[in-house]
């Protein structure tokens, strides 16, 4: 039999099925591409916050770190002035020093050079043993930057040096030993210059820290310098450390990157697209990062900024979300979704088939809206779930909530003696008069029939009072001014939330509730709702 119809009804039968077929196909490819697009837009979002959030950590490790160190110098130095007798005699220092060094652990060498660049005290730290270096053994080091840099210094400034590789007779330590010297001079009472302080930090424990945090990271963490040399290369260690060795000193994030590393100078944090992928990034070892214990000293960096870079290279997956055109995306998704598409056509064929036997449509069934019809408040339920919101918000920020509970005189007596439509417009007044006289964080919320709650929020039951005589004069004046059947009139009842007395919410309504029938009850005694009749 379908196939006498299909045959007799060939045209119409293609007509349909084509039709549907680009309707469906048309909404399929419209939802997927929306949702594909909503999706992407939600991973980016995702992973530039998860890639920020990994740069602020590791910039906090960073930052706290030297601040601990220059801590530690200003330390050295008290300890040094509290023991120095003038007479040449370092023992007590030698002893405090390294005390300090087996403790800390993490200071390759401290020193104390003279005015003339000699070394007068130093500790080294090396297998796990702090020792003091003989005195025959000690250097001079007044050609070296980190002095000559220092000495220029005033009292109250502390040198932070470049980050490179330690160096033993003009040859880089083997292994390898990322080093940072944090320095400052040392003046006498006199004000006379006497030499420098310095502190060589053996930064690997610094650097693992940010290993680890990178290790979260969906792209690749690089640590640059001022001059866009890699300090860490969390994918290819090779980078690292190129500038200290002169056969790569081509080798370097500004070279591979130009473009990117001059955006990055203009602007020092961020993110930035490029054909090369997606870049977050962010300066570190800024003046502003520090704030050393005496605010007395200064930071002088010896080299500019350092950078934290999150790299998503265009060729990954996640770089591809940031640098992929529309169009890409869209064909993307008819390949991802080919197999849909084949079902599409068979539903449009089965649909087709059963339009050329027989029409028929069906309704959706539409949700309920949250508000009252009538009055436009909200209805009981959601009004106490946005209470419900409001007094977890506020108990947490030691804030404040009022409620007012309110019932309508004389609803009963409009709807008998004038019919509901008077009913209604008293309704309706009250919750207009309400609405034009409370703030706009505040709510309404209609309970039943003729109650209604109003939420205050930040205000107590003094300042919500002070609203609800604003609402009653408003209702004064329509009834001294209109020529209505009936007085607008309302009981009402206020209670203060006081989230450090464990009460719950509906405590509070009922109390609030019982002050309203009080006041309802004295009302009554006196009140006449209906006039002129």
């Amino acid at each position: 039999m379908i196939k006498t119809i299909l045959i007799k009804d060939k045209k119409t039968f293609l007509k349909y099925t084509l039709i549907f077929f680009l309707i469906f196909s048309s909404v399929f490819f419209s939802i997927t591409s929306l949702l594909q697009y909503a999706l992407n837009e939600s991973k980016k979002n995702e992973l530039l916050n998860n890639e920020q959030r990994l740069i602020e950590v590791e910039n906090k490790i960073v930052t706290n770190k030297i601040n601990k160190i220059t801590s530690d110098l200003l330390y050295v130095s008290d300890c040094f002035r509290m023991y120095d007798k003038g007479d040449g005699n370092y023992f007590e220092i030698e002893k405090q020093w390294l005390a300090f060094s087996n403790r800390k652990k993490t200071y390759d060498q401290i020193r104390f050079i003279d005015a003339d660049g000699n070394e007068v005290v130093r500790v080294n730290y090396k297998k796990n043993e702090a020792i003091i270096v003989d005195k025959a053994n000690l250097q001079n080091k007044k050609d070296r930057y980190y002095f000559t840099d220092t000495i220029n210094l005033s009292k109250n400034q502390i040198y932070i040096s470049t980050l490179d590789l330690n160096m033993e007779n003009n040859t880089i330590e083997e292994p390898i030993k990322p080093m940072l010297r944090v320095s400052m001079p040392y003046y006498d009472q006199n004000g006379k210059f006497n030499g420098i302080f310095i502190l060589n930090y053996s930064a690997d424990d610094m650097l693992e820290q940010v290993k680890e945090v990178s290790s979260g990271s969906n792209g690749i963490i690089f640590m640059l310098n001022n001059n866009g040399y890699w300090i860490y290369d969390s994918k290819n260690s090779n980078n690292e450390w190129s500038f200290m060795y002169p056969e790569r000193v081509n080798q370097s994030f500004s070279n591979n990157y130009p473009d990117e590393w001059e955006n990055m100078q203009n602007n020092k944090d961020g993110y930035l697209l490029s054909g090369n992928g997606a870049f977050i990034y962010s300066n570190i070892i800024t003046n502003r990062a520090f704030a050393i214990d005496n605010s007395a000293y200064d930071i002088v960096l010896g080299s500019g900024d350092w950078m934290l870079v999150s790299y998503l290279p265009t060729e990954t997956q996640n770089g591809k979300l940031f640098t992929q055109s529309l169009g890409q995306m869209l064909m993307g998704v008819i390949k991802d979704n080919y197999i849909w598409y084949l079902l599409i056509l068979m539903v449009s064929v089965i649909i087709a088939m059963l339009i050329s036997i027989n029409k028929n449509e069906r309704e959706r069934i539409k949700y309920f809206s949250e508000y009252d019809v009538m009055t436009g408040a909200y209805n009981r339920r959601a009004g106490f779930e946005k209470l419900a919101q409001l007094y977890k918000k506020m108990s947490k920020n030691d804030g404040q909530i009022s409620v007012c509970f309110i019932d309508i005189n004389g609803l009963k007596e409009v709807n008998d003696a004038l019919g509901h439509e008077a009913g209604d417009e008293l309704i309706l007044s009250v919750v207009n008069g309400i609405e034009k006289n409370i703030r706009n964080n505040d709510f309404v919320a209609r309970l039943g029939g003729d109650e209604f709650l109003i939420i205050f929020e930040g205000l107590d039951e003094d300042q919500s009072e002070e609203i609800w005589n604003r609402i009653i004069k408003e209702y004064k004046n329509v009834n001294e001014t209109e020529n209505r059947n009936y007085l607008i009139s309302a009981s009402h009842g206020i209670e203060t939330f006081r989230f450090d007395s464990n009460e719950y919410i509906d405590a509070i309504v009922n109390n609030a509730d019982e002050k309203m029938y009080n006041e309802k009850r004295k009302i009554k005694k006196d009140l006449k709702v209906l006039r002129n009749i």
